[in-house]
């Protein structure tokens, strides 16, 4: 095949996996731009490790490739349990296709499968919080009683459009809630919330009005 500006030089798929998973490890996480100061590169990009991971196989650790492996096979499986429920979306169709691959020879395949740690780490963390929240207690309080949490803070979503952070928190004593709050409140933080009831779903509670109380210790 005739190389152009959008195909590579074919390499084994399981090798860029690998070395995405090497260039994760290098990187502490996924960096799509390189990050610099002056003219020194303080980051590079993941996918600029990749290339040298390649090109030098001895930077590629048994851990990157027992990684590699666990990272395809999960984002296959999830992507098949999803066609499942639900349509695939374009992304999903992506990841299913990356993830049947026995060798790379397109640049737009290459930089997907870059990106797949970063994808597996966040869905990891995703299916945990689900897990958690699914073994949450029942409902808390009545609606419209104005109550008083001590939370966790484990999951929170921006919207542009609403410009506020929809939060999901669970309690001391095991029960979930979630509520609409202007400002950031980061996972795995701890806080005394103050709100109303609005809302009662399957094994969660919405809250309106709420206002942080204080950072619980």
């Amino acid at each position: 095949m005739k190389k152009t500006r959008d195909t590579i030089d074919a390499v084994d798929a399981d090798l860029v996996w690998s070395a995405a998973c090497t260039a994760y490890r290098l990187n502490s996480g996924y960096v799509k731009s390189p990050e610099v100061i002056g003219d020194q590169v303080i980051r590079p990009t993941n996918r600029e490790i990749v290339r040298q991971a390649l090109s030098n196989p001895e930077l590629i650790t048994d851990a990157d490739r027992e990684l590699a492996q666990n990272c395809r096979r999960h984002m296959a499986t999830s992507v098949t349990m999803q066609a499942l429920k639900t349509e695939l979306g374009e992304w999903a169709k992506i990841t299913a296709k990356v993830c049947e691959l026995d060798v790379v020879d397109s640049m737009y395949d290459f930089s997907v499968i870059t990106a797949m740690p970063h994808s597996y780490v966040k869905q990891l963390k995703k299916e945990s919080v689900d897990a958690r929240l699914a073994r949450c207690q029942g409902t808390v309080g009545k609606l419209g009683d104005k109550i008083e949490l001590s939370v966790e803070i484990v999951r929170n979503n921006y919207s542009a459009k609403f410009n506020t952070w929809f939060v999901s928190a669970v309690t001391t004593d095991n029960y979930a809630v979630y509520f609409a709050y202007r400002e950031e409140i980061r996972p795995d933080t701890h806080v005394a919330i103050r709100g109303t009831v609005k809302r009662h779903n399957d094994r969660s509670t919405q809250l309106n009005r709420v206002k942080l109380v204080e950072e619980a210790v």
